[in-house]
């Protein structure tokens, strides 16, 4: 999984309550709908969870990877952190969250941008690091890619047929593989892996490595043509 017209990342979100931040104080109200202030007042008293989580995240990958000081890029500032390694990147951020139905809710997500390879997931000190952070593997494809097409493709897979449920408009899909553990979702921009069950990065990281093989033998999935 690491062509280099692919984008790979690995992604983990945390939810909760606004009122339930550190420097949320009994003078603020929660906001009831989604705008740039409420999401400025969440990332201005989120800071301080989104610190503590990098700090944390920081320290364990120095201790893993024996990094020096000189081998990090770190800023963390309202509400964002960014820590890059000669390895691998990571951002988190606050925001509000993303359900329509809760605007009283937070996400603090993390993003681990895979400079170097899928192949990560065959080192320990990696998996140590990121196990609790991330539960998705997600492809960027280099172009939209056409969904009706890949659907028919993937319609004649015998291995993925009777696991493929997809919108009547053909505007996303997904396979749900029980004997891997599975769920893939498709857009026209990207694809992402989860476990069907307990979060677990490295099995996740190697189940999806095998059916993306699979796929992009296939029914050749990345092919934007």
């Amino acid at each position: 999984m690491n062509s280099p017209q692919l984008t790979v990342y690995l992604k983990g979100s945390d939810y909760g309550r606004i009122r339930k931040l550190t420097n949320f104080e009994k003078h603020h109200h929660e906001p009831d709908h989604f705008s740039d202030a409420a999401l400025r007042f969440v990332r201005r008293i989120g800071h301080a969870e989104v610190k503590k989580s990098a700090e944390l995240l920081y320290r364990e990958i120095r201790r893993q990877f024996a990094y020096k000081r000189c081998d990090f890029d770190y800023i963390c500032e309202n509400g964002y952190a960014s820590i890059k390694t000669p390895d691998f990147e990571i951002e988190k951020s606050i925001d509000q969250g993303i359900e329509v139905s809760k605007p009283k809710n937070y996400c603090i997500n993390t993003l681990v941008n895979l400079i170097d390879t899928i192949g990560n997931h065959r080192d320990e000190r990696f998996i140590d690091c990121f196990n609790d952070h991330c539960d998705q593997v997600i492809v960027v494809f280099p172009q939209i890619i056409d969904l009706s097409s890949k659907i028919d493709q993937i319609e004649a897979i015998e291995e993925f047929a009777n696991y493929l449920d997809y919108a009547p408009d053909a505007s996303s899909f997904d396979l749900k593989l029980s004997d891997q553990d599975l769920h893939i979702n498709f857009t026209e921009m990207h694809m992402s892996f989860r476990l069907l069950t307990y979060p677990n990065l490295k099995k996740l990281l190697e189940h999806s490595q095998k059916a993306f093989d699979i796929l992009t033998k296939k029914s050749d999935i990345i092919s934007i043509d």
